[in-house]
């Protein structure tokens, strides 16, 4: 479990928190709700290419239904010191990744918050 946090949230209303779990296209972020109960899945990620000491992933975020989903790079820090492993998720709407677009970028500093609850929806046989 990941979970990211903006320091003026109130009662956690605007925390992140996905469970990363692998998946049919390498990573999937499946949503988890304050009380611990599993959404839909919001963040597809692609199976990483190592890039130096951090893996980078490309993939889609999807916050909301009914709205346009981010491209997405992320990347995955290795721990430092007394720094935990992270997760850094940048992203824009469109249809490719471009960082310095003009439009609503999306940007999430991920923690470990402990062990996944959410599983990935079973393929149907």
């Amino acid at each position: 479990m990941l979970a990211a946090r903006a320091p003026d949230c109130d009662s956690g209303r605007c925390t992140l928190t996905l469970d990363i779990v692998p998946c049919s296209t390498g990573w999937c972020g499946i949503e988890v709700a304050n009380d611990n109960t599993c959404g839909g899945t919001a963040l597809t990620l692609d199976a990483g290419e190592a890039g130096g000491a951090t893996t980078v992933y490309s993939g889609r975020l999807e916050l909301a239904r009914g709205t346009e989903p981010y491209v997405v790079q992320a990347y995955l820090m290795p721990a430092s010191g007394d720094d935990k492993e992270w997760l850094e998720i940048q992203g824009d709407t469109g249809g490719e990744f471009r960082i310095f677009r003009r439009s609503f970028p999306f940007n999430a500093h991920l923690i470990r918050a402990g062990d996944a609850i959410c599983k990935t929806e079973k393929p149907v046989s």
